[in-house]
C-alpha cells in the first residue's frame, strides 16, 4: 500500500514496478492500492484518474481515500512523509518506507521492491 501527497515521474516509476509485481503474482493474491493525498479531495480525484490513465497502471488501485489529508488514522501516516509504503500480510506490517520529499529514487524504489519478497514467502 502506497500513500502519496505528489505524483511524479519518481512515484510512476515505483508504482509500474509494483502493477508488474501484482501482476506476476496474482497466484499468490497480491494486491495493491496507491493513495493519493491532499486537500482537495475532487482535485485529488481527477488527478488520480489522470495519472493511472498516462502511466497505464492496472494492477494498483489509484484511489483518494476518504481522510485524503493524510490517510485513515489508524494507519498512522507521517504528516512529514512525502511517500509511505507499507508492505504488509494479514495485520502484519513486514516493511514500512516513509520518504521524505527528494527520497524516491531509483535506490529507494529497488528496495522498497526487494522488500515485497518479505510477503510472497
Amino acid at each position: 500500500m502506497v500513500f502519496a501527497r505528489k505524483t511524479d515521474d519518481a512515484l510512476a516509476s515505483l508504482v509500474k514496478q509494483i502493477d508488474k509485481l501484482v501482476a506476476a503474482n496474482q497466484d499468490k493474491k497480491m494486491a495493491s492500492v496507491l493513495n493519493i493525498l491532499g486537500a482537495d479531495a475532487d482535485k485529488l480525484k481527477t488527478g488520480a484518474a489522470a495519472f493511472a490513465k498516462k502511466h497505464e497502471i492496472t494492477n494498483v488501485a489509484v484511489v483518494v481515500p476518504r481522510s485524503n489529508e493524510n490517510g485513515p488514522k489508524s494507519f498512522k501516516i507521517n504528516p512529514k512523509a512525502e511517500i509511505t509504503v507499507l508492505i504488509y500480510k494479514g495485520l502484519r506490517v513486514k516493511a514500512n518506507h516513509a520518504l521524505k520529499a527528494g527520497d524516491l529514487n531509483e535506490k529507494t524504489i529497488k528496495a522498497i521492491i526487494a522488500d515485497t519478497g518479505k510477503i510472497l514467502e
